[in-house]
């Protein structure tokens, strides 16, 4: 970490721990408040193939998978929203019972608040609380990783807080670059990594927020140890547009807003997941402007095992949080099943596991087609 006493970083000023918190609600609201979508999804640009005579009831399709070691009823992900304020404990707590009832897959927002502010700890650790059978994903960034002062124990302190089953490793430079005194320094990432990988049989994914993974980078992370990918490719979220509204920037050095510039910058998601489909036969979560379950069935065309929401989520969990229920997320989760269901029977596909890399099921269009064949 970045202060030298190991101490004091687990009691930060007062004045710290209230701008970590003001920072968490702010990546919340803005999101709800404001239009931080990327200006273009790709997935318009793909289209799947009808089948008009499916061979098997509607009912028969089967939507589970084996997510590493534990069974989920479909190939859907809560994707890592929030943590670290008393509102993310209300959110999580929401989130993690929707997750539980409806046997998917749920991840929590970096952890670094709760390492750095033990009363911060309950927003991360109440997912695992209300979700005792549910796979939850951790979460640290790749800043904290590399710090030279970096220490294994922050790495096991994520797993103990929320009994993970698995652990992301974020990577969001482009958000740390505009964000205030932002980690940008990153030269002792893979020294790290390989000090916990050599300590760690918990799988570890790579995780990318919105700028995605090109091959050559998913291929290096793949042989250094890592089990798997969340792509996180530009089409949803964008964290450079979200920062630009935090007006954060410092306007006596520059005359325009870095995270205003380049909010549209990176990687599309499905390209992210060809890209990385094409090296490594590892687990891929596709992240970054899903909608609805027949984005699930077009990722899972290309080659990912799971498709993952965050923004949607965001928003009906915080309906939920006003009407003390988890309702609305459930209801968002059941009509993701319905969807992708829906999509197999279209295709005459009774498994999930059937549609996944079948390239031929897809015709892809427009720009997207353009970045795949340049």
């Amino acid at each position: 970490m970045t202060t030298s006493n190991r101490k004091d970083k687990k009691i930060p000023a007062k004045n710290q721990s209230k701008k970590i918190m003001e920072r968490k609600i702010e990546h919340l609201k803005i999101p709800l408040e404001h239009d931080v979508q990327h200006s273009q999804n790709y997935f318009k640009d793909i289209k799947l193939i009808h089948h008009p005579i499916p061979d098997f009831d509607f009912e028969d399709i089967d939507l589970s998978i084996q997510f590493f070691n534990k069974k989920v009823s479909a190939p859907i992900c809560i994707s890592a929203i929030t943590g670290g304020h008393p509102v993310s404990q209300e959110l999580n707590e929401i989130l993690a019972k929707a997750a539980e009832e409806e046997e998917i897959i749920m991840s929590v927002g970096s952890q670094r608040a709760g390492i750095e502010d033990r009363t911060l700890l309950d927003s991360f650790k109440i997912t695992r609380e209300v979700a005792p059978h549910t796979p939850i994903i951790g979460n640290i960034g790749i800043g904290q990783v590399s710090d030279p002062n970096f220490e294994i124990k922050d790495f096991n302190e994520c797993i103990e807080m929320i009994k993970a089953d698995v652990m992301a490793i974020h990577l969001n430079i482009l958000h740390e670059l505009v964000q205030d005194k932002g980690d940008i320094s990153y030269k002792l990432f893979r020294d790290n990594f390989k000090k916990i990988r050599e300590k760690h049989k918990i799988p570890i994914i790579a995780k990318e927020v919105g700028t995605g993974f090109n091959p050559d980078l998913a291929l290096l992370l793949d042989k250094l140890g890592f089990d798997g990918f969340d792509i996180g490719g530009t089409g949803g979220t964008s964290f450079a547009a979200i920062e630009s509204k935090r007006n954060n920037f410092d306007n006596q050095k520059y005359s325009r807003d870095p995270a205003d510039v380049f909010k549209e910058w990176g990687i599309p998601t499905p390209v992210s997941i060809v890209y990385v489909r094409n090296v490594s036969q590892k687990l891929i979560i596709a992240t970054g402007g899903l909608r609805t379950g027949i984005d699930i069935a077009k990722s899972i065309v290309l080659g990912a095992d799971v498709g993952g929401f965050a923004y949607k989520f965001l928003q009906s969990a915080w309906q939920d949080r006003k009407q003390k229920s988890i309702f609305n997320t459930v209801k968002e989760i059941r009509t993701l099943k319905n969807e992708l269901q829906t999509c197999l029977w279209l295709m005459n596909q009774e498994s999930i596991t059937n549609l996944k890399g079948k390239r031929d099921k897809c015709v892809v269009l427009g720009d997207l087609y353009r970045w795949l064949n340049q």
